[in-house]
């Protein structure tokens, strides 16, 4: 099994366990903060990598749609922790942001999400926490 199959598979497993576990409703947003740097064994931003990111993308959205629910990306302090979230999910009080994450810059995994957002044509948001 290559790393990206594994990434894929355990991602799934993990998102899974954790929607057995948590009283979630459709229409919740399930928030992924992850360094694809450490998915793929290296120090945090050293090691940034798009397929890691596709890989924990691929395992974790087709579990949260079927279950109604809004997949999120947090960005880490280079974009002060924002969340990247389709703008069907934010809420009415909720103060958006302009930003592009960057990949080399803790934001692969939340590039992807927008990258894919984009491909759905739906937008991509930034919530400042």
């Amino acid at each position: 099994m290559t790393l990206t199959e594994t990434v894929r598979a355990q991602t799934r497993q993990a998102v899974a366990e954790l929607l057995a576990a948590a009283r979630m409703r459709a229409g919740d947003i399930f928030i992924i903060g992850c360094s694809s740097s450490e998915v793929v064994g290296q120090r945090i931003g050293r090691g940034s990598s798009m397929e890691a990111a596709q890989a924990v993308w691929e395992g974790a959205a087709p579990l949260l749609a079927e279950s109604g629910l809004y997949l999120a990306a947090q960005c880490c302090e280079h974009l002060n922790r924002a969340i990247v979230v389709e703008r069907a999910a934010l809420p009415p009080w909720a103060e958006t942001v302009n930003a592009v994450p960057q990949p080399h810059a803790g934001g692969s995994f939340p590039k992807y999400i927008g990258g894919s957002c984009a491909v759905y044509q739906t937008d991509e948001l930034e919530v400042p926490r």
